[in-house]
């Protein structure tokens, strides 16, 4: 769910509250959907009203990122492909990033393996058994999705998936912006989407079998959403799991990149052409995001998560639609900029990361009684108890893990 924050030149003495007002609607869409699933029963299929709905859709947040970050970290190769200054430097952008996400990661970690583990579990057995350890090794480097063992994070926070696809996606980026810059788009694009697709169609046939042949029973523990308990990972989180692997989610990056390199040409052009194009942008941005909201409230949960009509054309559609956005929000064009740059979205949006990191273990935690006042038994209530508990913690991960680290790399 991490993006690139200081790599822009549109605008660039300040933040874009546009932009941050995007991540706070994207924080806040993943969080409803943790609290529809840990303290208000659960997605309803058919929802009782459209709050429901779109809540049941809230893991599409996620995908909300992934453009945001491909859109963001994508910028300054497209920069230097149009001013012919050199490109950046491969290990200093992958500093950057492991500077950007990392200490407030490991320090997450400490807090969920350390505390919040033996509160949910009960003991720290788990972390002595080979799947406790499995989890352990393989989340610190964040590469905890590469293995369906450690995918569900022990049923203690398994937002942290999209995480480890970011991680991935950081590690590749120096060799795949360049496919974007510039007339190559044209061809890198749909080849990508493409490929997304045909991973999506083959990946869980092709390796199914195999996963469940090869890697021992010990290791293919699956930990339930909601309640946790441990499991043998079942058939249907496996495809789920080799779907949203990275090239299953590149479509996302994708149009994220693309959207960079349109932002880039507007830069060049005149400012009564630029007038133009930000009133196309806003009508754009706002026509699709209208239609994509009506058919995320019509659309059953299912058809969503595992429908052939949504992955072949609606997630594609769903995809632009967020890249439609984001640029219209970087251009800081006018109706876009009037609905997100508000300051409470964007103070969300400052603060997203953390939130991201911190919501579902303190949902998990009020849900169990452990956060929850003795007066405060209806689940609505509980859910305003988590939401404030999670931004409170995640102001302080900010200030104390992220800033301070942003500030002392003179980001």
């Amino acid at each position: 769910m991490s993006e690139e924050d200081q790599h822009q030149r549109h605008h660039t003495s300040e933040r874009n509250p546009a932009l941050d007002g995007i991540r706070g609607l994207a924080i806040l869409w993943v969080f409803a959907f943790h609290a529809e699933a840990l303290l208000l029963g659960g997605a309803l299929d058919p929802p009782s009203n459209w709050g429901h709905a779109l809540a049941a859709k809230g893991f599409l947040g996620v995908q909300l990122f992934f453009v945001l970050s491909g859109f963001l970290l994508a910028r300054p190769w497209m920069q230097a492909a149009s001013d012919g200054s050199a490109r950046p430097s491969p290990g200093a952008f992958l500093a950057r990033r492991a500077g950007r996400i990392l200490p407030a990661y490991w320090l997450h970690l400490a807090v969920l393996f350390g505390l919040i583990l033996p509160l949910l579990r009960g003991s720290y057995l788990i972390l002595g058994t080979e799947i406790g350890w499995t989890n352990l090794a393989l989340h610190v480097p964040l590469l905890h999705f590469l293995h369906p063992g450690s995918s569900s994070s022990l049923g203690l926070n398994m937002a942290l998936w999209s995480l480890s696809i970011e991680a991935q996606f950081y590690l590749l980026l120096p060799l795949l912006a360049p496919l974007f810059v510039g007339q190559r788009v044209l061809l890198s694009l749909p080849i990508a989407i493409a490929l997304a697709l045909l991973w999506k169609h083959l990946a869980p046939t092709l390796l199914l079998d195999w996963i469940y042949l090869t890697v021992p029973p010990s290791r293919l523990v699956f930990f339930d959403p909601v309640s946790g308990q441990a499991v043998a990972f079942p058939a249907n989180m496996m495809r789920f799991f080799l779907e949203r692997q990275l090239p299953g989610e590149f479509m996302a990056f994708a149009l994220g990149m693309a959207g960079a390199n349109l932002f880039n040409r507007l830069e060049r052009v005149t400012t009564d052409a630029q007038r133009q194009w930000h009133g196309l942008l806003d009508a754009a941005a706002l026509v699709s995001g209208v239609l994509a909201t009506w058919a995320l409230i019509t659309l059953p949960v299912m058809a969503v998560l595992a429908g052939a009509g949504w992955r072949n054309l609606g997630m594609p559609l769903f995809l632009v639609s967020c890249s439609l956005l984001i640029l219209a929000a970087a251009r800081r064009t006018t109706l876009i900029d009037s609905l997100f740059a508000n300051p409470i979205l964007a103070g969300i949006g400052l603060v997203s990361y953390s939130l991201f990191l911190w919501h579902e273990p303190i949902l998990r935690l009020v849900a169990a009684g452990w956060l929850t006042p003795e007066p405060c038994s209806q689940p609505l209530c509980q859910v305003m108890v988590a939401f404030t508990i999670a931004l409170l913690v995640a102001i302080l991960s900010y200030r104390f893990a992220e800033r301070r680290i942003l500030f002392r790399s003179g980001k």
